[in-house]
């Protein structure tokens, strides 16, 4: 049977896929850079019409790169933030299980203990675990 996925986990591997397009984009980047210089040079050769769509092209293209680049950069914020939290509450939770075991541990002593409620109770307080001030 399958294990689910936990959410740190799912927001790492989206986290992993990201990064990976970053480094992917960069040799792109690299060519939009190419093919920006090229147009310009071949504006420079056509005139009228030509040489308008040639440009209106190129900051087509400029601009896409631009919203790509900040869809990107949104994201990956965004999972560094919740795999954050999310390893922020791993720690938590881990302090808690400690915490619970050793409550756990603290009352099966007082279970053992003979005597009434109040007495344990009275123990309890001598731990610290409880206030019991109204007993």
């Amino acid at each position: 049977m399958r294990r689910k996925k936990s959410s740190r986990s799912i927001f790492r591997d989206l986290y992993d896929v990201i990064e990976r397009w970053r480094r992917e984009a960069g040799p792109r980047l690299i060519q939009l850079e190419s093919l920006t210089r090229r147009s310009r040079t071949l504006t420079r050769v056509f005139q009228g019409t030509l040489q308008t769509w040639l440009l209106a092209l190129a900051r087509e293209c400029g601009r896409g790169w631009d919203d790509v680049n900040a869809k990107l950069e949104s994201i990956t914020g965004r999972l560094q933030l919740l795999v954050s939290e999310w390893e922020g509450f791993e720690a938590q939770r881990e302090e808690l299980v400690v915490w619970l075991a050793d409550m756990d541990a603290r009352l099966s002593e007082v279970d053992q203990l003979t005597g009434n409620t109040c007495e344990k109770l009275k123990q309890l307080q001598v731990w610290g675990c409880f206030d019991v001030t109204y007993i």
